[in-house]
């Protein structure tokens, strides 16, 4: 599906011929996580995309605003985090309607991009999602951090396969581990020439 349509509609990866990768973060903004995720990103100059969840958003818009002034892209990751099977087109877009709102409020406007928890939709809500102006935004390397006990299990994960052009790392900022392991990845993607993105770039126009 990723190659048949228009990434402004649907993507997994960027172009594999230019030199920028994505970090992504879903599941926020978290007290306690993302600040300090948003500290080591500012001193290393990268920008990231956050895919926050409305409830997390209602409880601590302060952090959902800092994240838009520090230069990174919001998206949508729906307002409960419900299982997907739990959740009917309808009520998809229900939780679009409220998650837009509360954006709305703080951020002046709506937001683009959205990412569908654990990357589950289907084609009615495909389309439910791209009538309503969304892009929707999957990923292409995973470390699992949600799954791992500690930093270091991560850590390995990620230096198995190096980011290359066009990846979107997905990691989670309400776990701490993306603080601890990503100045390594970072500082390596950077000495192979890579810079860091966000898919917004990708697609063009408002995030």
């Amino acid at each position: 599906m990723s190659v048949a349509l228009p990434r402004r509609l649907f993507m997994i990866h960027g172009p594999r011929a230019g030199n920028t990768a994505c970090l992504t973060f879903d599941d926020g903004p978290h007290p306690i996580n993302t600040p300090p995720l948003l500290d080591m990103l500012k001193s290393r100059g990268v920008r990231a995309t956050f895919f926050l969840i409305g409830k997390n958003v209602r409880e601590h818009p302060e952090i959902v605003r800092r994240i838009a002034d520090e230069g990174h892209v919001i998206g949508h990751h729906t307002y409960h985090h419900s299982k997907p099977g739990l959740m009917s087109p309808g009520q998809l877009m229900d939780e679009i309607r409220q998650t837009d709102a509360l954006f709305s409020d703080i951020l002046g406007r709506p937001v683009r991009l959205f990412r569908p928890p654990w990357g589950k939709l289907t084609a009615k809500k495909f389309l439910r999602l791209w009538r309503g102006g969304k892009t929707v935004v999957l990923w292409n390397v995973d470390p699992r951090d949600c799954d791992c006990g500690n930093a270091d299990e991560v850590r390995e994960k990620l230096k198995v396969t190096p980011l290359a052009a066009g990846d979107v790392l997905l990691m989670h900022d309400d776990q701490p581990y993306a603080t601890a392991v990503l100045p390594e990845v970072i500082a390596d993607a950077k000495s192979r020439g890579l810079t860091f993105g966000t898919p917004a770039d990708w697609i063009g126009g408002r995030a």
